[in-house]
């Protein structure tokens, strides 16, 4: 559920394009959300690493095309534990996945739009609000994977007869509020990469969880859940068709309407695994 930014606590806020017009451009759409305060632009991601650094702002809006240093480049250098909630600018919608795995909130796509200005700015109000919260649950989740399979050698240790078997998670621990409560992996229909967080998307909503993608992958059950690009987990039984493309491409349809990209690199080993599940 989105909000209005307008009411929301003031956030600070660098802006970052070597075009003079965009950086104008956003400066203007900032003027109108008087709960964001814009602290500096930059034209390069030298100045940009320099702003971020000095100022610790809380959102920056970053171009990915710059010369000299790129905006990819700048958010390594300073750290995705230390990037504040980045809002990718860029007239190229494929550079968007790459970034999401940067902590990138979100992109917008040149020329921009106000009411997808808005959205993405309302994205980073709710990733900041709820990082330490996350941080928490994070913290929460991994005893709770640590100590559970711990339990159950420990049950285990009497009884030779009894073959080995891998432990899937089975919920997570997910902020609702102001508390916490457990969340059934299967009321899960897709899980997105998010920097240092997950989505996990639940129909129209999502929660965010600290995890990566390559642990959540080794952590659900494949009977149930496989992957269909570095930035993207489904469940199978909530896959309705798989449609192809131009070029050799294709794109995986849920049932609630999302259409996701299926890869190349995991669209045969995507197929055998659906195949092969209850969906």
């Amino acid at each position: 559920m989105t909000t209005d930014p307008k009411m929301t606590a003031a956030m600070t806020a660098v802006v970052v394009d070597d075009e003079e017009r965009a950086r104008r451009r956003l400066a203007r759409m900032l003027e109108d959300w008087p709960s964001v305060e814009l602290s500096a632009q930059a034209e390069n991601g030298a100045q940009a690493v320099a702003a971020s650094q000095s100022l610790e702002p809380d959102i920056v809006f970053l171009d990915v095309q710059m010369p000299g240093k790129t905006g990819i480049q700048m958010l390594h250098e300073i750290g995705p534990d230390r990037v504040p909630a980045v809002i990718l600018v860029t007239a190229f919608e494929e550079h968007a996945l790459d970034a999401f795995e940067l902590s990138v909130v979100d992109y917008i796509l040149k020329p921009i739009e106000t009411d997808r200005f808005l959205v993405a700015l309302d994205r980073a109000r709710v990733r900041l609000e709820r990082v330490q919260a996350v941080q928490l649950t994070g913290q929460i989740q991994n005893l709770i994977e640590t100590v559970a399979p711990a339990a159950g050698d420990t049950l285990r240790q009497d009884d030779d007869a009894l073959p080995p078997s891998k432990s899937y998670i089975s919920r997570f621990l997910v902020s609702d509020g102001a508390g916490e409560r457990p969340l059934s992996v299967s009321e899960v229909s897709w899980i997105e990469a998010a920097g240092d967080y997950v989505r996990l998307h639940v129909g129209p909503n999502y929660h965010l969880v600290r995890d990566s993608m390559n642990n959540l992958e080794s952590a659900l059950d494949p009977y149930f859940f496989g992957r269909i690009h570095r930035g993207a987990i489904i469940r199978f039984d909530h896959v309705r068709e798989i449609v192809p493309t131009q070029h050799g491409d294709a794109e995986v349809y849920l049932i609630d309407g999302t259409r996701l990209k299926l890869s190349r690199s995991h669209r045969e080993q995507f197929r055998r695994a659906l195949g092969s599940s209850p969906s």
